[in-house]
């Protein structure tokens, strides 16, 4: 008996706890699954619209190496999407952001996965 009162405590938290975990991941930017109701949200359109980024969500690194074609080599550190940190050559969104930079120049960024690829999706100068 004591095992089939736990399995139902158990599944009745699991009803209570998954939406509110949801709700917080939705909160925090992440993507989720369940909508505010706790029911399943198929097209994930309560969590999919993304805010713009503050400066805190900013990267830091610095200018190793510019291609005027669209290119940075950046030494950064460690990244939620790249936790390794370290230098990588990375394709610009919009080159023009590169105008004015040059090697050794510090800089703030955001980047995202393209794929195989991390493009830089916002580039400011910090020095």
């Amino acid at each position: 008996m004591s095992k089939s009162m736990f399995t139902l405590a158990a599944a009745m938290a699991a009803v209570v706890l998954v939406p509110l975990a949801a709700a917080s991941a939705c909160a925090a930017g992440l993507p989720s699954i369940y909508d505010a109701n706790g029911e399943y949200d198929h097209d994930l359109a309560n969590c999919t619209a993304e805010a713009p980024p503050s400066d805190g969500q900013l990267a830091s690194g610095r200018v190793v190496a510019i291609d005027p074609a669209g290119r940075i080599t950046l030494d950064y550190r460690p990244l939620p999407l790249l936790p390794e940190g370290g230098v990588r050559i990375f394709t610009v969104e919009n080159p023009a952001a590169l105008k004015g930079l040059s090697p050794g120049d510090r800089v703030r960024f955001e980047v995202e996965r393209n794929g195989r690829d991390y493009v830089v999706t916002r580039l400011e100068n910090s020095n």
